[in-house]
């Protein structure tokens, strides 16, 4: 794969109002405090972490994620597309319209691709469309753009990727009992108890050229959709230990190369313990440093892809990343204390969806004011 930059990024979440305040955060190592919802099934609370109180509806909120973005290049965007990845997409505005109206009907129903369009017409870009593949979107984004980018297609490309606090999703997982009722997110814990989750607003700027001050370099990165099972992935890794591989094949990287795993970590029964027998099919027991981040922004579903790996090059930039007080416990060896990487180490990020749609990305991390990171 052709290498493409991500050239700026921004996002709104749990941690802060913009990347480099959720980065300090992060580095500080304190967990977000999480508000409760009602999970009706059960009639239990359940934690969920906000993004911060917003007057803006879903339109105006992504159009302003746009404006930070883009800033003076927001003027011409004919060279760009646009990608949307999320799994809310609009159904916060439906859920708010069926409640007004004190009912569904079919003509509330909307285009998948409605956002997409509406942005592209108002902004001017090229193109736009969207991506809805679970956990996975945002991931998919990215290579989407990149393969995009390589063939010459666009000079640009954005992707944005939210989850907004839709009662669907967080009534759906509470249903499913994959949401934890301690209030504890602890990925690869023996006594984990399921997720949180976490609202977020991200957007990068891809190109072929890094521009002024570059977050990451994606060097390559593979998708594929475990068909053994309609929800999950299969429990002895072997498709993610493929996914991985492939991954780093079109990087032209091997797994001795790699400095840092992100994990997905959803601290769900299931994902853990493939993911986990996974890394060991491909790492063996030589298995290099590990971080998770979703205890810090929740799992913020289709928009984790993008909302993670702004996160963690911003973080990898200003300094360390944080321990985690249950790693003397954890089923694979998680950091206890601060974690020192190398800002232009080689990264693999893992996201793996809920339907077996599983994908790694392979980065390099970019020093702060440094132009390249080759």
């Amino acid at each position: 794969m052709i290498p493409v930059y991500l050239q700026r990024g921004v996002l709104h979440s749990c941690l802060g109002d913009d990347l480099a305040s959720a980065a300090r955060a992060l580095g500080q190592g304190t967990l977000p405090q999480a508000e409760q919802f009602l999970l009706h099934e059960q009639q239990q609370p359940r934690p969920f972490l906000y993004a911060g109180a917003s007057a803006d509806d879903l339109g105006q909120r992504l159009e302003h994620l746009l404006d930070e973005l883009l800033g003076a290049d927001a003027k011409d965007l004919s060279d760009c597309l646009l990608i949307i990845a999320s799994t809310s997409l609009d159904i916060t505005e439906l859920e708010s319209r069926t409640s007004a109206e004190q009912g569904f009907r079919p003509e509330h129903s909307t285009p998948l691709d409605l956002l997409a369009e509406r942005l592209r017409q108002r902004r001017g870009f090229l193109d736009a469309f969207t991506l809805n593949t679970a956990c996975t979107s945002a991931a998919n984004g990215l290579l989407y753009g990149a393969r995009l980018l390589a063939a010459g297609a666009f000079q640009r490309v954005v992707v944005l990727a939210f989850e907004t606090p839709s009662a669907l999703a967080m009534q759906g997982f509470g249903a499913l009992e994959l949401t934890s009722a301690s209030g504890q997110y602890r990925p690869f814990h023996p006594e984990r108890d399921g997720l949180i989750l976490g609202e977020c607003y991200a957007a990068s700027l891809l190109s072929l050229q890094p521009g002024p001050a570059p977050l990451a370099r994606l060097l390559g990165g593979y998708s594929a959709c475990d068909t053994s099972s309609l929800t999950t992935t299969r429990e002895d890794g072997s498709h993610i230990d493929a996914v991985m591989q492939q991954a780093l094949r079109s990087a032209g990287r091997n797994a001795a190369e790699v400095a840092l795993v992100k994990l997905h970590g959803t601290a769900t029964g299931a994902n853990d313990h493939a993911e986990n027998n996974g890394m060991r099919r491909l790492f063996g027991e030589q298995l290099p440093a590990l971080c998770v981040l979703k205890p810090w922004l929740g799992h913020t579903l289709g928009a984790c892809g993008l909302s993670e790996t702004l996160l963690l090059a911003q973080r990898l930039q200003q300094g360390t990343l944080p321990g985690l007080d249950y790693a003397s416990e954890a089923l694979l060896p998680l950091p206890d204390k601060p974690l020192d990487v190398a800002t232009d180490a080689l990264l693999l990020a893992n996201f793996f969806g809920f339907g077996g749609n599983n994908a790694s990305l392979v980065l390099q991390g970019c020093s702060a004011g440094v132009p390249s990171c080759e």
